[in-house]
């Protein structure tokens, strides 16, 4: 396979929900230490990274970047890293102070996946940081380009999707994931108006899976691993 292959790495409820509180940390660990046996990289969407790593840079001032030099097309720095955090971020909105992620013990080194939305100062910006990226299409990616140039340039042979619900659903909508990964905690949210793993903003997808493993927890939840079907 030419790109890296994807799977879906999902915290849930049984309820299938992937916020709230699911009151224990059995669960929640195993999901955090099973992303880096399952994946060098995981991939978040700019809601997901700007809630936890890079918030909102709409108070920054990107005018002091220069950007006589840029021009779009890709960077790609020699930069080695053990882990890589991918960032689908189209308009380029998130705001590192520093080009990594740190999750559960690993140093993730950014990756910024934008379009050509992402002002050339902000791409100036990354490069002052020393943040690789990718320049992928007008306005909406072109997701199997990402996909090979990452495997391509950063080893990545498998890239863990972990969210929000919508960059899930990006990948779904172009038939691009190839496993899912669901670590269900043993609670239940019923809050009808909580995201679920996947929103694919009104598309129906007729992509099927079939089970691929389980394991029970030692809390009462259960990791289920799913395999898309042929």
């Amino acid at each position: 396979m030419k790109r890296s292959k994807v799977i879906v790495h999902m915290y849930v409820s049984i309820d299938g929900k992937i916020d709230g509180e699911y009151g224990s940390n059995i669960s929640s660990q195993y999901y955090s230490d099973e992303l880096f046996k399952l994946s060098n990289a995981d991939a978040n969407g700019r809601e997901t990274i700007q809630m936890y790593a890079a918030p909102d840079n709409s108070n920054i001032d990107l005018s002091k970047y220069p950007t006589d030099k840029i021009e779009y097309t890709d960077w790609l720095p020699d930069i080695n890293s053990q882990t890589w955090s991918v960032s689908f971020d189209r308009k380029g909105k998130c705001n590192w102070t520093k080009n990594y992620f740190e999750y559960n013990g690993h140093k993730m080194h950014a990756v910024e996946i934008v379009t050509k939305q992402a002002s050339k100062n902000y791409l100036a910006y990354l490069r002052s940081l020393r943040i690789p990226y990718i320049i992928s299409g007008e306005q909406e990616f072109d997701l199997t380009e990402v996909l090979t140039k990452l495997k391509q340039n950063f080893n990545i042979t498998t890239l863990a999707v972990c969210g929000g619900s919508i960059i899930d659903g990006v990948f779904l909508k172009a038939h691009l994931v190839d496993e899912i990964s669901l670590v269900v905690a043993p609670h239940v949210n019923g809050d009808s108006k909580q995201k679920s793993a996947f929103d694919t903003l009104g598309k129906y997808v007729e992509d099927s899976f079939v089970f691929k493993s389980s394991k029970k927890l030692a809390d009462g939840g259960v990791h289920l691993l799913f395999k898309k079907q042929n």
